[in-house]
C-alpha cells in the first residue's frame, strides 16, 4: 500500500513540490494519536485550493490511493490527525483558510476548512463585529469547520445547526454544492439549511461521504447584557435536585439552551494540575462527591436579566448547591475584568489533556501527540433525566477504577429534553499493553451505557459506536451512497461505520 500512496509526482504535478512532505520523520508525526498504535503515514499533501483538492482526489481515486483529510489536527482524544488505515495519503487542507463573504447585518460568513477558531474571533473582532462564534473547549487552533462538522460542542450555540451552503469535494473528484448555492439564490446563500428537497448537509457531517472545502456560518449574536451564574454542587443527591431545577429552569427558557456546562471535580482539578499532584482521597471524592456549573444567561435589558439571574440562583440555592452569580455585560459594555468572557477562544481547558502526565507544558509547547498522552472520548447522549445521569456516573465510576482510569465527566444541555456527556479516559501511557486497557475500558463503558439504552452522539476515530459488529440497515444504506461518490473506496474508509 505505501508504494501505491507515495506517488509523489502526481501530488507535485498538481499541488507543486513544496506543498508534498514523504519525509518520514515528519510524516510519523502526523500518525501519532493519543490511543491506541500510530498510523504509517505514506505522504502529506497540501492543496492550496478547493480545485487542487478536486484534482488529487481525482488522482487519488484513479489509482486506489487511501486518503485522510486533515482540517487542523488539534483533535486530541478523537484520532488526533492519524488516517483510519497505514499507508494512507494525509491531505492537510490548512492552506484553505479563507474567511469571505462576510455579510454584517445577518451574521453570515463563508469560512473554509483551514479557518481556526482564533483566526474567526480575530477577523469578527477586526470588524468590529456584533457576532461572535461559538467558543470551543478544546485548542483555539482547531478548525471551525472540522469541529462542526463532527458536531463538536459549543458554548451558547449548535455550531453543526449554523452551518448550510456546503461546498463539497466527492472522493472521485467530483464537486456538489448543498442548499441554496446549489439552485444558484445567491441572495439566500446561508440564511437557513432548508433549501428545497432534502437538506443533503447532514450527509456529510461525521461521515466520509466527502471532504467539506467551504461552507456558510451564521453566526451567534453577542448580547447586550448577559450574566454568569456558577455553583457547587456537594454530593450525588443536590446533583439530582440540582439537575431537576436545571431541567425546568431551561425547559421555562430562563436558562438559554447549550449555555450551561457541568463538569465533576476530576475534570475541574485537571485543569489546574496533574493528578500526581492530588491526594487520592481528593480524587476519589472529586469523582462523584463534587460538582461545579456555570451558566451564561441573557435578557431583554439589564433589569430583566437582574431579575432573571436571581430567580435562577434562588432555583439553585434551594437543591442545597452553593451558587453565585454576576452580571458580566451591560447594554453592549462588557464590565471590568470580564472583556471576551464569551467570543474569545482560550487554550486553558487543553491543560487537562495532560492528567495523567508528569507535568502539564506551558499553551505553546503543547502537543498531546507528541508528549504521548493518553487520552480517549466516550461522548454519550442522555434524557434529561437526574436520576439515569446521577447512576451511570456512579457506575461508570466503579467500571473505570480496574483500569486505573478516573471518572472525569463533563455534561451540556442540547436542550431541556437531551444532555450531552464527554467521558474523557486519561491513562499513563507507558506501552502498547496500556492503550490495550483503555480501549477496553472504553468499551466496557460503551457497553454498559447500551444496557441503558443510551449511545454515543459522537465518535473517537477509529473505535467503536456499539459493541455490536454488525452493520446497521443505515450504516448499510450509507455505504450504498458511499460508493457513488467513492468507487475505489480510499476516503478514510470505516469513518462511523461507514464501509
Amino acid at each position: 500500500m505505501a508504494e501505491r500512496s507515495n506517488r509523489r509526482p502526481i501530488w507535485e504535478l498538481i499541488v507543486g513540490r513544496a506543498y508534498v512532505d514523504g519525509d518520514p520523520d515528519r510524516c510519523a508525526a502526523w500518525g501519532r494519536r493519543t490511543f491506541g498504535e500510530d498510523r504509517h503515514v505514506a505522504a502529506v499533501v497540501r492543496p492550496g485550493s478547493a480545485k487542487e483538492v478536486a484534482s488529487v482526489m481525482a488522482a487519488a481515486s484513479e489509482f486506489g490511493i487511501p486518503v485522510h483529510p486533515v482540517s487542523r489536527g488539534a483533535n486530541w482524544g478523537m484520532g488526533s490527525r492519524a488516517p483510519f488505515e497505514d499507508g494512507a495519503v494525509v491531505l492537510d487542507l490548512s492552506r484553505l483558510d479563507g474567511i469571505s463573504d462576510y455579510d454584517a447585518d445577518l451574521g453570515i460568513v463563508r469560512i473554509e476548512p483551514g479557518v481556526t477558531f482564533a483566526a474567526l474571533a480575530g477577523f469578527l473582532a477586526g470588524h468590529d463585529s456584533e457576532y461572535f462564534i461559538s467558543e470551543i473547549g478544546g485548542s483555539p487552533d482547531a478548525s471551525v469547520m472540522a469541529n462542526s462538522l463532527d458536531r463538536g460542542d459549543g458554548v451558547m450555540a449548535d455550531r453543526w445547526a449554523t452551518l448550510s451552503d456546503l461546498e463539497v469535494v466527492l472522493a472521485d473528484g467530483r464537486r456538489v454544492t448543498t442548499g441554496f448555492s446549489a439552485l444558484g439564490a445567491d441572495r439566500l446563500k446561508g440564511v437557513m439549511a432548508g433549501a428545497v428537497g432534502p437538506i443533503a448537509d447532514g450527509l456529510f457531517s461525521q461521515s466520509n461521504l466527502g471532504i467539506v472545502v467551504g461552507a456558510r456560518v451564521r453566526l451567534a449574536r453577542m448580547p447586550d447584557d448577559l450574566a454568569i451564574v456558577s455553583a457547587r454542587i456537594d454530593g450525588i443527591e443536590t446533583l439530582k435536585r440540582t439537575l431537576v431545577a436545571w431541567r425546568r429552569m431551561q425547559g421555562r427558557g430562563a436558562i438559554p439552551d447549550r449555555s450551561v456546562t457541568l463538569w465533576n471535580g476530576v475534570k475541574y482539578l485537571a485543569r489546574d494540575n496533574v493528578r500526581s499532584a492530588y491526594e487520592e482521597e481528593e480524587i476519589r471524592r472529586a469523582e462523584t462527591d463534587v460538582w461545579y456549573l456555570s451558566a451564561y444567561l441573557v435578557a431583554e435589558s439589564p433589569e430583566i436579566l437582574q431579575l432573571r439571574a436571581n430567580g435562577v440562583l434562588r432555583g439553585l440555592l434551594e437543591t442545597g448547591a452553593r451558587a453565585d452569580g454576576a452580571i458580566v455585560r451591560v447594554g453592549g459594555v462588557w464590565q471590568e475584568g470580564c472583556e471576551g468572557l464569551i467570543g474569545k477562544p482560550s487554550p486553558r481547558n487543553l491543560r487537562t489533556v495532560y492528567w495523567s502526565s508528569e507535568t502539564i507544558p506551558g499553551f505553546a509547547e503543547m502537543d498531546p501527540d507528541r508528549d504521548r498522552c493518553g487520552l480517549l472520548w466516550l461522548c454519550l447522549a442522555f434524557p434529561f433525566d437526574e436520576n439515569l445521569l446521577a447512576a451511570f456516573a456512579e457506575r461508570a465510576q466503579v467500571i473505570l477504577r480496574p483500569f486505573g482510569i478516573d471518572l472525569n465527566i463533563g455534561v451540556e444541555a442540547e436542550s431541556f429534553r437531551c444532555l450531552l456527556s464527554y467521558f474523557s479516559l486519561s491513562y499513563g501511557r507507558e506501552g502498547p499493553e496500556s492503550d490495550a486497557m483503555a480501549e477496553e475500558a472504553y468499551r466496557a463503558l460503551l457497553a454498559e451505557a447500551e444496557r441503558h439504552g443510551l449511545a454515543p452522539y459522537r465518535l473517537a476515530n477509529g473505535l467503536p459506536k456499539s459493541t455490536s459488529s454488525g452493520m446497521t440497515d443505515l450504516d448499510a444504506y450509507l455505504s450504498e451512497i458511499r460508493r457513488i461518490g467513492d468507487p475505489a473506496g480510499i476516503l478514510s474508509r470505516g469513518r462511523s461505520g461507514i464501509a
